[in-house]
């Protein structure tokens, strides 16, 4: 399996019926034992802690039964809320990827956080 996802829905177990937002693995390259993870939140679900806690469950379980030995996420570099969460669930800021990605017509630079399963915060 190289390059695909898997996808999750956000709900709080107090009321499943209102999503609250999604998040993935994705860029899953199993040999290469390399994935990563993306998240959006609704507006209503937003500074409550939902991104942190869904983004270091999801990267538990990709160590735990994807195998995986290497975890990426990358966030616009204005986005710094996505920042905190890539921080608070323990990932290290690697560095920046220049003209990264196509974005509103142009390119976009993004900031590329790592973890590992051997660092601290994945467990």
């Amino acid at each position: 399996m190289r390059g695909a996802a898997i996808g999750f829905a956000i709900v709080d177990a107090s009321d499943l019926g209102r999503v609250w937002g999604g998040a993935s693995i994705y860029d899953i390259a199993v040999a290469e034992g390399r994935a990563a993870v993306g998240y959006w939140l609704a507006g209503r679900a937003r500074g409550r802690g939902s991104a942190t806690r869904t983004v270091r469950l999801l990267a538990r379980w990709a160590f735990d039964d994807l195998a995986v030995a290497r975890l990426e996420l990358t966030c616009g570099p204005d986005n710094l809320a996505s920042q905190k969460v890539a921080e608070r669930s323990g990932f290290t800021r690697e560095g920046l990827l220049r003209s990264h990605l196509p974005f509103k017509g142009g390119r976009r630079d993004s900031v590329l956080f790592s973890l590992l399963p051997t660092d601290p915060a994945s467990r």
